[in-house]
């Protein structure tokens, strides 16, 4: 059914988003930007179930490692639009676009709404992913691995007076344009906005995150319920809406990132009551060891917690000594594209943790 958005949705949504994505994206600029939406206009949430089969839907993403590398802010909705033109002039095609989609969660979901305010688009009850992802091949709804399908991608951003900007337009495999677009973000210093698509309502039917928006509203709710309880609220709150579980808490005993060619990367150690607990990080939560036990990989959903406010902790910005908690949501529980199944998509996280994650990450996928 369709619903008109309004500001409260996007709080809902950018406090769920904060969870789905792991911490990332920044709670009050996500608040803010969410302002900035209804000041221009309140767009509507259609479902897939209202879309014809042959309608197209565009998905906008951000890419590249925006939590290290400068302060400085490289790409904004200007760039997005932009970015999203430049799709829409290149791509010729049946049917009609309707609307948008994000590839996945983060506490600034609603900013992305602003271009579905000023265009006239849909905000579409679908992401690519219903949480976050470090590549995006992973958001590629199972395309990442084909070579017989193309697909535009666009990207716009960068700082002219700091590394430059940058506007790239790509026709080709899903999985190699993606390579192209995140190499032209670490040229401009780790941080653009890209399009990519459009994608027919039917093909998202079955290779998208049906419900992922929705989804994340439902969180924020729930979230926000218990604001302001406590810390053991928030996280209790969190783990009984997901159906997660807490894998441990205590101090971080190693901490800190480095970028290594536009990529995030790390290690996070916890003494978790004498447990060692390891988290590795590819611009996200990629897997959890216990005293060297897999116990936890992505799809499912890994996430640090304060222990004081109950609210997601981004690894960019801890530091050795303070509290954490680790929270972990089965990948059953949670709206996931079909890009998660494809095992080409883990190669980049293999390589840069030196850790396993595809065998485990494709336990339980569809057949």
């Amino acid at each position: 059914m369709a619903v008109k958005l309004d500001l409260e949705a996007a709080r809902k949504a950018a406090y769920g988003g904060l969870v789905m994505g792991a911490g990332g994206g920044g709670l009050e600029r996500g608040l803010k930007a969410a302002e900035a939406v209804f000041a221009v206009g309140a767009p509507t949430m259609v479902t897939l179930d209202e879309l014809d089969d042959d309608d197209q839907v565009v998905v906008m993403t951000g890419v590249g490692a925006p939590g290290v590398g400068t302060t400085r802010q490289l790409s904004g909705t200007t760039d997005s639009i932009r970015a999203l033109d430049m799709v829409l002039e290149a791509w010729e095609g049946p049917g009609r676009i309707v609307g948008t989609m994000g590839a996945h969660q983060g506490a600034g979901m609603a900013a992305g709404w602003l271009i579905n305010a000023i265009k006239g688009l849909f905000v579409v009850d679908c992401q690519t992913n219903g949480r976050g992802h470090p590549t995006v091949a992973m958001g590629g709804m199972g395309l990442a691995g084909r070579l017989d399908v193309d697909v535009f991608q666009a990207a716009s951003g960068g700082d002219p007076e700091f590394m430059g900007h940058i506007e790239v337009v790509v026709r080709g495999p899903l999985g190699k344009g993606s390579s192209i677009l995140h190499h032209a973000s670490g040229e401009v210093g780790g941080s653009i906005r890209a399009s990519r698509g459009p994608f027919p309502v039917g093909f998202l039917r079955e290779h998208g995150a049906v419900g992922a928006v929705s989804h994340c509203i439902r969180l924020g709710e729930a979230m926000l319920a218990v604001e302001g309880k406590g810390g053991d609220a928030m996280v209790e709150a969190i783990v009984e809406t997901l159906g997660g579980r807490e894998v441990g808490r205590g101090p971080l005993t190693k901490a800190g990132t480095t970028l290594e060619h536009a990529w995030d990367v790390g290690i996070l150690q916890v003494d978790s009551s004498g447990a060692r607990l390891e988290v590795l990080v590819v611009n996200e939560y990629m897997g959890v060891d216990v005293d060297g036990e897999r116990v936890s990989t992505y799809p499912d959903l890994i996430v640090t917690l304060d222990p004081k406010t109950g609210m997601p902790t981004a690894a960019a910005r801890m530091g050795v000594g303070e509290e954490i908690v680790v929270v972990s949501v089965p990948k059953a529980n949670i709206p996931l594209g079909a890009g998660v199944w494809d095992a080409v998509v883990y190669e980049d996280a293999e390589r840069l943790s030196g850790r396993e994650i595809t065998r485990y990450a494709l336990e339980g996928a569809p057949a």
